[in-house]
């Protein structure tokens, strides 16, 4: 009888550990499939080059703020029409803001500067403005807001007579 009875507590630990374990298990993956699901949804502008101006656009970020993408195009009297200096910005309501500046002479980015940040909540742990290539530049930002952190990377790339911005 006393064996009996330490077979079926071990039985039963058994059985609770593999139950607790696919339970968890099961958990995990939902949470991974989300993460998934939203980073494939990115926000984008594309900047056309000819019209000029400033031109926006009003989305929801990953997180599901609303977010504004903006480019502006910064007055110079000594430029092609194609070449300029253009103020990339986004921004979500509350949260933060962020922006730089880019010079384009001959399809080419030539420079990225002037970084800001400004975090309304939280906390930026990280700020890099990198020109990845003639034709491409990211502000990489990592955003602290209580017990995440979020990858934010403001990108502006070239194309044939516009800049596609993405967030």
């Amino acid at each position: 009888m006393l064996l009996n009875n330490v077979w079926r507590n071990y039985f039963e630990k058994t059985i609770f550990i593999l139950s607790c374990f696919t339970f968890f298990s099961l958990g995990i993956t939902e949470v991974q499939a989300e993460e998934e699901n939203l980073s494939t949804d990115i926000p984008k502008l594309v900047y056309d080059l000819k019209q000029g101006g400033i031109q926006s656009v009003e989305s929801i970020s990953p997180e599901g703020d609303q977010l504004i993408i903006e480019v502006e195009e910064m007055p110079s009297y000594l430029r092609a029409v194609k070449n300029g200096t253009y103020k990339i910005s986004a921004s979500t309501s509350g949260q933060w803001k962020a922006s730089y500046q880019i010079s384009v002479s001959g399809n080419k980015i030539t420079k990225a500067y002037s970084p800001s940040i400004v975090a309304y909540t939280g906390s930026f742990t990280k700020a890099e403005l990198k020109l990845d290539s003639s034709i491409q530049s990211t502000y990489y930002l990592k955003k602290k807001g209580g017990l995440f952190t979020t990858s934010i990377n403001l990108r502006a790339k070239l194309l044939s007579n516009k800049i596609s911005i993405t967030y």
